[in-house]
């Protein structure tokens, strides 16, 4: 593949980090975020895609539902309650996690909102019971600086943790809920232009000032990103690639996606030339077709005229 530099492409690169936030309890119920293998209670579901409040399908939700998948979860009595299982209605909002949320808000010098109403997103993979997931915009704007540079933020947003994925056997997706309702926050960065080896330090300077709270959970799967990756010949078009955990992999990641749009774009133009030929051609015949059926056609009419 040739070789070539990300300045060149004009790379755009956002962040989404999600930060599970360190309280006694999930977001919507008493029971306790604890990690457990062990499950005495199993159901299972079937999820439907339905219509959002402006009466239109989810194009993602309607593509997941035609894969027709039998939702097996697992759960039990320390960690999960009938709130998880979609057998209860929420309780109130637990009042330490919306603290914690407006403390990192304003850490980052974000614009907080006077109200907060929670929304919902549509979730039908098996992630959520509800088939969607319990989110609220907490404040948006802001800004922390890494070194000279300044990284502004899109949102910030506090919203309940999915489900864990335990497997998938033919038709059966598994889950345990454990994680599913436990409080994080969402920060979404502003698009931003840098060289590979330093998307790294951005995404580092801003997991020290989610830890300077001492609010946020630690260790493996407490914390996960999202990239979003664009280039600026793509027309705006904007790729995400969830789940990105190894801050490592974040220069790899956005490097091998901007290739691949690289890529995609070249073949693009390759194939819109063959395509514009092969219709200048079929225009052409078609344009000789019919001069050569309009010249019968007027030898056909000049003769009945004649006679």
């Amino acid at each position: 593949m040739e070789k070539f530099s990300i300045k060149d492409l004009g790379v755009k690169v956002g962040l989404e980090i999600h930060q599970q936030l360190a309280t006694n309890k999930k977001l919507f119920c008493n029971c306790t975020p604890t990690e457990s293998d062990d499950y005495s209670i199993k159901f299972q579901r079937k999820l439907r895609a339905s219509k959002s409040e402006l009466g239109e399908f989810d194009p993602a939700a309607l593509f997941e539902s035609t894969k027709s998948k039998t939702i097996m979860y697992y759960a039990n009595e320390e960690s999960s309650c009938l709130v998880e299982q979609d057998e209860e209605p929420p309780h109130e909002l637990d009042k330490d996690a919306k603290r914690i949320a407006l403390i990192i808000s304003a850490s980052l010098k974000s614009n907080i909102f006077s109200e907060i109403y929670p929304m919902r997103k549509t979730v039908i993979d098996g992630s959520n019971t509800t088939g969607f997931q319990r989110t609220m915009l907490i404040s948006q704007g802001g800004f922390y600086n890494v070194g000279k540079k300044k990284i502004g933020i899109q949102s910030i947003c506090l919203e309940e943790d999915a489900a864990k994925i335990l497997g998938e056997e033919g038709n059966i997706r598994k889950f345990g809920l454990e994680r599913l309702g436990v409080p994080l926050v969402e920060i979404a960065t502003e698009p931003f232009e840098v060289d590979l080896s330093e998307i790294k330090k951005i995404a580092l300077s801003l997991g020290r000032i989610l830890r300077s709270t001492k609010k946020v959970k630690r260790g493996l799967g407490s914390i996960r990103q999202d990239v979003n990756v664009s280039i600026k010949d793509g027309k705006g078009v904007v790729i995400e690639v969830k789940g990105v955990q190894q801050l490592d992999q974040l220069e790899k990641v956005v490097e091998y996606e901007a290739k691949r749009q690289h890529g995609l774009l070249k073949i693009s133009k390759k194939y819109k030339k063959i395509i514009g030929r092969g219709i200048i051609k079929i225009k052409k015949t078609l344009q000789n077709y019919l001069q050569n059926v309009n010249q019968k056609l007027f030898k056909m009419l000049y003769r009945k005229i004649r006679r």
